[in-house]
């Protein structure tokens, strides 16, 4: 089995496409207000948003992972794969990420995990329902462990980036889990890159790469 390992980048204090709602065309269910257009939001925030802080990785608070100009450029050097670049049109050097591999969240091995959640106690992932209208899932909770199905192990290729199935958190303000397999985090630790991993099959351990 290839190793692979959850990572994250820096939390920002602002939403992509959200914060820009009144300027592009954001279509909302009627009854539990969950976006109904989120990728059309997100291609026509791109045309308009600037980024302000300047971060290596990092995802915002309506749930897109955005890179920088040093993290595309590590990415085509070291011949990475699994993401499409979209630029931000107005932010030279900052794109949003499209990871184009999904594997399927592994909610099996979750469940001898014991969880409570707003009075609510369940083991493995929480499910916060849908929407009967619009059928949007309102988001999941506790993601733990961070596996993928076995059978997707199986598929994993060196190098690589992958997204899950499912999203977790609330609502409007949702991201899937991120997996990157051998050599990423080796390379981003040779780097001396802000992003964060944990273990999930291998030798990885948990830290930040930049330090």
């Amino acid at each position: 089995m290839i190793n692979y390992c959850y990572i994250y980048g820096d939390s920002d204090e602002k939403n992509l496409y959200l914060d820009v709602s009144d300027k592009i065309k954001v279509d909302y269910c009627p009854t539990c207000k969950m976006v109904l257009n989120r990728k059309e939001a997100i291609m026509q925030a791109v045309k308009i948003v600037k980024i302000r802080k300047k971060k290596f990785f990092f995802t915002s608070l309506d749930g897109v992972s955005i890179a920088s100009r040093r993290f595309f450029e590590i990415y085509h050097q070291y011949n990475m794969k699994g993401i499409e670049f979209i630029p931000l049109e107005r932010s030279e050097g900052y794109y949003v990420c499209k990871f184009v591999n999904i594997m399927k969240f592994d909610v099996e091995q979750s469940k001898s995990i014991r969880i409570e959640y707003q009075g609510k106690v369940s083991y493995g992932v929480l499910d916060n329902g849908k929407c009967a209208i619009c059928q949007r899932s309102f988001g999941h909770h506790y993601p733990f462990p961070y596996r993928m199905i076995v059978e997707d192990e199986g598929k994993l290729e060196q190098n690589t980036f992958y997204r899950s199935d499912i999203e977790f958190e609330e609502k409007n303000y949702q991201s899937p889990l991120l997996w990157a397999t051998d050599g990423i985090i080796q390379t981003f630790t040779k780097e001396k890159c802000r992003i964060f991993y944990k273990n999930v099959e291998g030798y990885f351990g948990e830290g930040d790469c930049g330090k």
